[in-house]
């Protein structure tokens, strides 16, 4: 028999892990650039992602099947991102998850580019109404609330080549105690063809230390991103990849799919 388990949750998050830094503009898949929206530029991007494991990383990154014979564990995800580039240089902007559970308010700063090397900070944080520890929810985007800051750099090595990598720090709290302290980092290769089309790879890899108050067990996962994005036109670009877990402590091994539009509304 299998059993199948449905779970709502952020766009392009883990089921295990609220948010990094949301709602910002991205060149790529799951990395950050540098780089801003333009001046009075808005995105507006529908997004879905669908995962599913059948296996999971135990503490010592061993693979096993879940306790239940046959059982399947389905990740559904869809959210709404809305970005506004304020000046040339800064954007802010949110994402909201589709039934409401979670909001996440993001900014990004550009700070300079040296050469081919450019660099930004951002920052955000995630309201969220559900608890992964605490049973009874309590008031609107107020049970679980994450902060997170960050760097972002991207080097265009040429016309066609370039690299996207961002470092992520991010504390949790869940119903007002420390829950959680994690470490992200994101670098994806971009290559463009026909009109700035990329074909994207890249690895994500993220750490998450759980206080002592919760056990203090800590959770890995490694994934590689292979994926694609389409400029459909000045006003469309379709964004699609599949994540694939490589190694990891205490995660899924996720398989998966994610496509997004992004509308520019200038």
């Amino acid at each position: 028999m299998i059993r199948i388990v449905i779970v709502i949750g952020l766009f392009f998050i883990s089921s295990v892990s609220y948010s990094q830094v949301m709602g910002i503009s991205a060149s790529k898949l799951a990395s950050i650039s540098a780089f801003t929206a333009n001046k009075n530029q808005i995105e507006f991007e529908p997004g879905f992602g669908y995962y599913w494991a059948k296996k999971h990383y135990d503490s010592n990154g061993n693979l096993k099947p879940f306790s239940v014979k046959d059982s399947t564990a389905v990740f559904q995800e869809l959210a709404f991102r809305i970005t506004y580039g304020i000046t040339s240089n800064f954007e802010t902007g949110l994402l909201i998850a589709s039934d409401m559970s979670s909001i996440s308010l993001g900014a990004k700063y550009y700070l300079f580019t040296i050469g081919n090397f450019s660099a930004g900070i951002m920052a955000g944080g995630t309201f969220a109404n559900e608890s992964d520890i605490v049973a009874v929810n309590s008031g609107i985007f107020g049970k679980t609330v994450s902060l997170a800051t960050g760097l972002a750099f991207t080097n265009e090595f040429s016309d066609k080549i370039s690299l996207d990598f961002d470092f992520q720090y991010q504390c949790i709290r869940d119903d007002k105690v420390s829950y959680s302290n994690d470490f992200f980092a994101n670098a994806e290769f971009g290559y463009s063809f026909n009109n700035n089309n990329q074909i994207i790879g890249g690895f994500s890899y993220t750490h998450n230390s759980h206080t002592h108050q919760y056990d203090g067990h800590q959770n890995q996962l490694l994934t590689f991103n292979i994926g694609a994005a389409i400029l459909t036109g000045e006003m469309f670009d379709i964004v699609f990849y599949t994540p694939i877990s490589l190694l990891g402590k205490n995660y899924d091994r996720l398989n998966g799919l994610n496509f997004a539009l992004t509308i520019f509304i200038l």
